[in-house]
């Protein structure tokens, strides 16, 4: 390999690195966001939401796949306590965060830390689909995507 054809192979390494850490970011950023909707009780009108979003589709064609489906997935949504989920995104996408602004301040560490965080989140999922046997749960409810 030679010299030009090395440091262009580290140069779009470099790019994929810096691309992935900004979906994290963006995906942290995201989960932040949805944090702080459910906590202003989007989840509420989320529904009423829904039914107006696809409404003109329904009409046109009442079994349109997205349409029948947004509309099947918002009605299993829990409205009452919605505090395990604000929770759950709030730490999650923080820890997203802050993975990637230790990877961007060069940390020892981060590597390691993000690589555990993922295979523990992978092993967790698994875990609860082995248990469950669906691919979502909501307090328990199975949804079948």
């Amino acid at each position: 390999m030679t010299a030009v054809t090395q440091h262009s192979s580290k140069s779009l390494n470099h790019r994929l690195f810096a691309v992935t850490l900004f979906a994290k970011a963006a995906l942290g950023v995201l989960q932040m966001a949805t944090a702080a909707a459910i906590f202003a009780g989007a989840a509420e009108r989320l529904p009423a939401l829904t039914q107006w979003l696809f409404r003109a589709e329904l009409v046109e064609n009442p079994n349109d796949f997205l349409a029948t489906r947004a509309m099947s997935l918002v009605g299993v949504i829990p409205t009452s306590d919605m505090s395990f989920y604000t929770t759950y995104f709030l730490a999650h996408g923080g820890l997203h965060i802050a993975i990637v602004v230790a990877l961007l301040y060069g940390a020892a560490w981060a590597h390691r830390a993000a690589v555990f965080v993922l295979w523990s989140f992978v092993i967790y999922q698994l875990f609860e689909w082995l248990t469950v046997g669906g691919v979502v749960t909501c307090h328990g409810t199975l949804i079948q995507l």
